[in-house]
């Protein structure tokens, strides 16, 4: 598991934190849906399965579960060391809508190891008072990485963008190149597709700086979630 590396990128977040008009949560809470209500969301984290995410009415009935992790082979099956830590979590965050009938919800699966972290992402949301799955198959991405979901800037509309350094013949802790991967909400199947891919020319050690370079101005989601990153 040499891709895993141990940092403190998110030292110091707390439990609950606003980022403009994101609001980020750890474990689990109560959300307003435009035409469904008062949701419940929980955060469920059972040894040896998949992290997933639970989403019930007032009443107790589930209106969508959906797992978040998976695609790195067992990496993402929940494991408990000796002094009870669970690797992966799995925490979310509300994010707007593409208008205000709508919402969207963030959720973010974070694996750990010895030189660096994976996470692994979907997209859901409301609709027309219908909750449902946005992404199609997970996202990947890394610590060095990021997600972003909203508006996407230059006339792209309301959209996903994942992007992750490419690991060249340069060491791990080395500058690297960036891949972005731009994804636009489909807003009648309301299923993110994709739309372009951008590759950095220059090298960088972070990726704020590899954003600038592609005149990418939105913020790093997973950046914004407490206690996610390793």
């Amino acid at each position: 598991m040499m891709w895993f590396r141990r940092g403190a990128m998110m030292a110091g977040l707390v439990a609950a934190l606003c980022v403009g008009a994101v609001t980020a949560q750890a474990e689990h809470g109560e959300a307003d849906f435009p035409g469904i209500g008062t949701v419940t969301i929980r955060t469920i984290k059972a040894v040896g399965a998949l992290p997933a995410v639970v989403l019930a009415d007032s009443s107790g009935r589930v209106l969508l579960n959906a797992t978040v992790g998976g695609t790195q082979s067992e990496y993402f099956r929940i494991a408990q060391s000796s002094d009870g830590t669970l690797n992966p979590t799995v925490h979310y965050a509300l994010l707007p809508g593409p208008d205000p009938t709508s919402r969207a919800v963030l959720a973010v699966a974070a694996a750990t190891g010895g030189s660096d972290c994976a996470y692994e992402a979907i997209v859901f949301g409301s609709e027309r008072g219908k909750l449902s799955l946005w992404t199609r198959k997970t996202l990947d991405t890394m610590a060095e990485g990021g997600i972003y979901v909203g508006d996407l800037g230059s006339r792209r509309g309301y959209g996903l963008a994942v992007w992750n350094f490419i690991w060249g013949n340069e060491p791990h802790v080395a500058p690297h190149r960036y891949r972005v991967s731009l994804y636009h909400l489909n807003r009648r199947r309301m299923i993110f597709y994709p739309t372009m891919t951008l590759t950095t020319r220059g090298h960088y050690s972070d990726d704020a700086a590899a954003l600038r370079e592609l005149r990418l101005t939105f913020p790093n989601m997973t950046k914004a979630i407490p206690d996610l990153s390793c």
